[in-house]
């Protein structure tokens, strides 16, 4: 038994969580006002005899760790300690393989190499040229140690030469993106720009974006060459300062650049971020979806129907939590995004530096008054097709009429509905018939792999589907619609998130809380039967399936509570359980 279960064994999660709120019985199960979002009936079940716990309002749940995790915004190591003490379980405290391995080498580098860019910047005198072109950016001296802004000399071997004599080795540097080894010789990789430390949420140093200080250099921004703890794609530029005002505030604000996240963060707007001037991919996203489901995306005003902007769209569309419903919608869309997108337009040639820096009041304005993404991507539509030629009125109804038939809110589905009928001159009637023949299934019975026999032999469901997504790195792409709300064990929820931002099965230890490293490997050391490429499809695809439905029997059974208290919709909610446990008992025939 891993040190998580011991405790969950030891402790009760209803005696716990009522210390946080006031639980009143019903039925078998504890409800109450959901701690996490505010509402007036409630919607927050706690289930003793599965330790866990279910908000049917703003979608959360997990476990007795995660819900301290979320309660006393802990990591997993933190609310894991915590439990422990109160537990009796004792954690015994130990390097790992990690803290002895490449990966720590490379952060304590970095880490090392930020402070020594930083202080030239504060006080050497040949940073003179960086400390004058910060001040005229804004920059004041304490957000510069906040972000531990610095400068490269420039010099061949600046760096090289301070961090030899701390005993790194120059293939240590080289490994850690901070030298380039050429012709038998090794040299900064940095040299006379402005150093922007990047941080992964732990606070860890991964790697640095560098800008030139003459615009006419080439490259003006240059960035560590990717390592072990270094991919650009999986990084959200200040998520290490931002996570708590994101969570407070219940939303994330991305802009493209550093000095647009750091100056917001200076004149007081800590929930920003920066995806460093790459489109946004699923992978960034997914660092952030434990922290908020609103994300407002700041987008140059030029940038409306660009490729990689509606690609970056597309990814964190994708990327959000997703619900099962029970029936198709009149659109058939049998699944909801339960998360909001929304786009900030900015002013005609301004950055949100820019404006940050001249109006702070009008960045305000601009962010409160963000553009539901559905508006902007008709807008982007109407500027990519030709909506007057039968061909553009298809391409524009393909695009948005699943996104459409998504909508949680029935109204807001007929509301966007009618705006795509006008763009395009079809009535709503040919665009529900479309929107059905592009959610049709193929025909034919395909015969589901049965994955009952392998996680009833071995372990539980989420534990088989992490073992099968560990051993099998291609079934990556199929995964898109498995989030970590899927998994309610808190120990699989964190192997999961690790796994989804992770470039391979050997970085996910790397991404992962030294205390989860034994059950990680307790994972992978797992022996279920051999699969060939489409039985490793259908297991995957059969394990989400059967963690949907698992959603959508607590929410049956939520309704089916609620209904017994009212005398409201009972008879609904029971059709809806029974059909569903018919459906259940039906499986694999």
């Amino acid at each position: 038994m891993n040190t998580a279960a011991d405790i969950k064994q030891r402790l009760d999660i209803v005696t716990v969580i009522s210390e946080y709120v006031q639980l009143k019985k019903a039925g078998r199960n504890f409800k109450a006002l959901c701690p996490f979002h505010t509402e007036k009936t409630p919607s927050f079940f706690v289930f003793p005899e599965r330790q866990s716990w279910r908000c049917f309002g703003c979608g959360v749940g997990g476990d007795l760790i995660s819900f301290v995790m979320r309660k006393e915004g802990l990591d997993f190591g933190g609310a894991l300690k915590t439990m422990a003490q109160r537990a009796g379980v004792p954690l015994v405290e130990k390097k790992t393989r990690a803290d002895e391995g490449r990966s720590a080498l490379l952060y304590r580098i970095n880490e090392t190499a930020a402070q020594y860019y930083h202080q030239l910047l504060l006080s050497s005198s040949l940073a003179q040229g960086a400390r004058k072109y910060v001040q005229r950016r804004g920059l004041g001296e304490e957000i510069l140690r906040e972000f531990q802004l610095g400068f490269s000399l420039d010099e061949w071997e600046g760096l090289k030469q301070d961090l030899s004599k701390q005993g790194y080795s120059e293939s240590d540097l080289v490994a850690a993106g901070l030298a380039v080894e050429k012709g038998g010789r090794t040299y900064d990789r940095f040299r006379g720009r402005i150093m922007f430390p990047i941080c992964d949420a732990k606070g860890r140093v991964g790697g640095f974006g560098a800008r030139a200080l003459d615009d006419s250099v080439v490259p003006k921004y240059l960035n560590s060459a990717a390592s072990p703890v270094f991919d650009k794609s999986s990084i959200l530029y200040g998520i290490d300062r931002a996570q708590g005002a994101i969570r407070e505030q219940g939303r994330v604000v991305i802009v493209e650049g550093y000095m647009d996240a750091i100056t917001a963060h200076q004149c007081g707007f800590r929930n920003v971020v920066a995806s460093m001037g790459t489109a946004l991919t699923e992978k960034q996203i997914a660092v952030i979806k434990g922290l908020t489901t609103h994300v407002c995306l700041c987008l140059d005003p030029d940038a409306a129907g660009d490729a990689a902007t509606l690609r970056g769209i597309e990814a964190c569309r994708r990327t959000l939590d997703r619900g099962v419903r029970e029936m198709p919608n009149w659109l058939a869309g049998s699944s909801e995004l339960r998360g909001m997108i929304s786009i900030i337009s900015l002013p005609e040639g301004k950055d949100p530096d820019q404006v940050i820096r001249e109006s702070p009041d009008e960045w305000r304005s601009l962010v409160d008054g963000a553009q539901p993404l559905m508006d902007y991507l008709l807008e982007a539509a109407a500027e990519r097709f030709d909506v007057s030629r039968p061909e553009g009125k298809t391409q524009v109804s393909q695009q948005l009429l699943p996104l459409i038939a998504e909508m949680k809110d029935g109204v807001e589905r007929e509301v966007y509905l009618g705006k795509l009928s006008r763009l395009v001159g079809l009535n709503e009637k040919t665009l529900a018939g479309m929107a059905a023949q592009l959610h049709k299934t193929k025909p034919g019975k395909e015969r589901r792999y049965q994955v009952d026999r392998p996680f009833q032999q071995t372990g539980g469901l989420e534990e088989y589907c992490l073992c099968i997504l560990l051993k099998y790195p291609s079934l990556r792409a199929l995964a898109g619609n498995l989030t970590p709300d899927h998994f309610d064990r808190s120990e699989n929820r964190e192997a999961f998130v690790a796994w989804q931002i992770s470039q391979s099965p050997d970085d996910v230890q790397g991404n992962l809380d030294a205390a989860l490293h034994q059950y990680l490997q307790s994972l992978i050391d797992r022996q279920y039967p051999p699969l060939d490429k489409r039985q490793q499809e259908q297991a995957l695809a059969e394990c989400i399936r059967r963690m949907d439905e698992r959603r959508l029997r607590s929410q049956l059974i939520f309704e089916a509570e609620s209904a017994l208290e009212t005398g409201e919709g009972l008879a609904e909610s029971s059709a809806r359980l029974t059909e569903l446990q018919r459906q259940h008992a039906t499986l694999g025939r």
